[in-house]
């Protein structure tokens, strides 16, 4: 008489599957609950870039006495600026809104052709109540009587309540 003990290595089939189910769930329950984080980041970065921008324009504004005509790079130097001043001169690198997003630049322009006044945009993935801390809702945003708002001004939307996503600052 010939007994034969087979031992029993590896996993079966449905056992491997049973396992591969179980972490594609749990891997799916975990991406989904960072998705909230993530856009909460890139509006921090929003917030963050627009600030440096402001910054870097009120700069330029104490340097040359009016705002550049358009952003992401000045790169010409306005009129009554030192030679070779642009609003590069200020931030080495221009940032850019994170996907998806944009920074909306539009400058008001007074009677004599001068940049004196700006507002700079973004629209944020959450809402949040730093966007009470923005411009007043715009537009309108009064001009002053012989002043024109120019250069994209017609697609900045602020509303600057509880619960908009609308960002918006101006000079300061």
């Amino acid at each position: 008489m010939h007994i034969s003990l087979i031992s029993k290595k590896g996993f079966t089939l449905v056992e491997l599957l049973v396992v591969i189910a179980i972490i594609a769930l749990l891997s799916g329950i975990v991406m989904t609950s960072l998705s909230a984080p993530k856009g909460k980041a890139r509006d921090a970065k929003r917030i963050s870039d627009i600030g440096n921008i402001q910054v870097a324009l009120a700069l330029f504004f104490d340097r040359c006495k009016q705002y550049p005509w358009n952003i992401p790079l000045a790169t010409s130097a306005s009129e009554g600026c030192p030679s070779g001043i642009t609003l590069g001169s200020f931030m080495s690198v221009i940032p850019t809104a994170p996907a998806p997003g944009t920074y909306k630049y539009a400058i008001l322009e007074n009677a004599d052709g001068e940049a004196i006044d700006y507002v700079l945009s973004t629209t944020l993935e959450s809402t949040s109540e730093i966007v009470k801390d923005g411009l007043p809702a715009y537009p309108p945003y009064t001009a002053p009587s012989g002043s024109s708002w120019q250069q994209g001004a017609q697609g900045i939307i602020c509303s600057n309540v509880s619960g908009s996503k609308d960002y918006c600052v101006g000079s300061k």
